[in-house]
């Protein structure tokens, strides 16, 4: 069991009109979810929250936030949880990226958010506040996430790093590979003035009534800023939400790069403070030398993409190459000052990751080829139709780009064989797959269609013997 179906074409009903997002919860998957959340309270982890989403077949769980390794813990936990119960209600969780193609891929948002001490009590670092106190504390961290993400952007991307990632970033409800950060229309109007030379203190961050127009209906309070979606790294408020993680990925390296950089910056932040420079000058120094990372447009827009990506804003498309960024000399110094990996754990991560990536790459590539050679050409043959000399040909490419992978000297060799082998020649094979579908009668099918796979309530049949890879 690969995730992906990695092969088959898009059904007729996609997610047009928001139909799923909008929708009823399927009874099945209703029942599943109600299973998990209480699975997940009798072990402490308060999930309060799930609902649809976008594409059919796919929802999602929101718990209350923790402290950050307790969260990890939780998510790691829920994960297994979740493929636990789906066996005892007849489903499957995928956690790929992409497990359908023309569909919206999967992510986790990470919030995050850093707790400081002021006035002998927490505080929330990541939240402004009506006092000035609170809204120079809040300008100060913004300040500093600015830096952090324009200076340490590349091991930010390859925190959220895999073979599915791969095919997920930059569309569908994910942002591009490009680690810009979205502070928010009206704080980056008040990030500028700080830039200036303006006081830290000023915003206030209050949420604004929202009315319906309609007398019947009382208003709602909505956040000051609206939350960007098409953005790896905005703010939502009390917290900023790294969406760019993939949906597989245990989160615990994803935080701990976010704690690493962040502490790496403010101790730049407090060493000149501690030397005698003002916070607010400190701040602005910052953001006048990384304002570039700033952004709060449609990172979904090309042209958008390329000025970022002109202006210096990191920006790795291939997870492979991001991966290989964790043991650059200053990444290495960077986990080794603040003590916390040294430079043969930094890589043996990365050939951790790469491993991983191969991994991941040849079973997917293995399973196609079994699937077209017990499936795929059988069903064309039986119904006397469809590409079968195409699809042999295909086989053979597929066998020969994973033995060149095999035959590959390096980890870093293998994988970027391995990300050619799967965004390139699998994309190719699965065309000709998709091809042979179209044309083969449903009865002399026998592969689960995107239409058995996401529409359970009306597709379910215990009865019928399809195969689902």
């Amino acid at each position: 069991h690969t995730g992906p179906p990695i092969r088959g074409p898009p059904p007729a009903r996609g997610q047009q009109a928001d139909l799923n997002y909008f929708g009823q919860i399927p009874a099945s998957v209703a029942r599943f979810l109600e299973e998990v959340q209480r699975e997940m309270w009798l072990v402490g982890t308060p999930m309060v929250v799930y609902h649809n989403e976008v594409a059919p077949g796919q929802h999602e769980l929101s718990p209350i936030f923790q402290v950050s390794n307790v969260a990890n813990d939780q998510n790691q936990l829920c994960m297994e949880i979740m493929h636990e119960v789906a066996g005892k209600h007849g489903l499957a969780v995928l956690f790929h990226e992409k497990p359908f193609a023309g569909l919206n891929g999967n992510g986790k948002h990470n919030n995050w958010s850093v707790q400081g001490f002021g006035g002998g009590q927490a505080v929330n670092l990541m939240k402004t506040g009506r006092t000035a106190a609170d809204q120079k504390r809040y300008a100060v961290a913004t300040a500093c996430l600015a830096r952090t993400l324009k200076v340490h952007g590349d091991v930010v991307r390859m925190a959220c790093v895999g073979a599915g990632n791969d095919h997920r970033l930059g569309a569908q409800e994910a942002p591009p590979a490009i680690m810009s950060l979205y502070p928010g229309v009206g704080m980056e109007a008040h990030m500028k003035a700080i830039a200036e030379g303006g006081p830290l203190e000023g915003y206030t961050g209050e949420s604004k009534a929202l009315g319906y127009g309609c007398s019947n209906c009382q208003g709602i309070s909505v956040n000051a800023e609206d939350r960007n979606r098409t953005a790896p790294f905005p703010s939502c408020g009390n917290r900023f939400e790294f969406r760019a993680v993939g949906s597989s990925q245990n989160v615990s390296l994803v935080n701990t790069v976010l704690q690493t950089i962040c502490a790496d910056a403010f101790k730049n932040f407090a060493d000149a403070i501690e030397a005698g420079q003002a916070p607010k000058e400190v701040a602005r120094a910052a953001l006048d030398k990384h304002w570039k990372v700033i952004f709060n447009g449609n990172n979904y827009d090309l042209d958008n993409q390329q000025m970022l990506t002109d202006k210096g804003v990191w920006r790795i498309d291939s997870g492979v190459d991001a991966i290989c960024r964790l043991t650059a000399p200053e990444n290495i110094d960077l986990f080794e000052r603040t003590g916390v990996l040294s430079e043969p754990e930094v890589a043996a991560r990365q050939t951790v990751l790469l491993e991983h990536y191969v991994g991941t790459v040849e079973m997917e590539a293995g399973c196609m080829v079994d699937m077209i050679n017990q499936h795929v050409i059988p069903s064309c043959k039986a119904a006397g139709v469809g590409p079968v000399d195409a699809l042999q040909a295909a086989v053979k490419t597929l066998q020969g780009a994973v033995h060149a992978i095999e035959a590959a000297g390096d980890h870093i060799e293998k994988a970027k064989l391995a990300r050619a082998l799967r965004l390139e020649a699998m994309i190719d094979v699965r065309a000709v797959c998709d091809e042979a579908e179209g044309v083969v009668p449903a009865d002399k099918w026998t592969l689960a269609t995107y239409r058995d796979l996401l529409f359970l309530d009306q597709t379910h049949h215990p009865e019928k013997d399809v195969v689902t890879y």
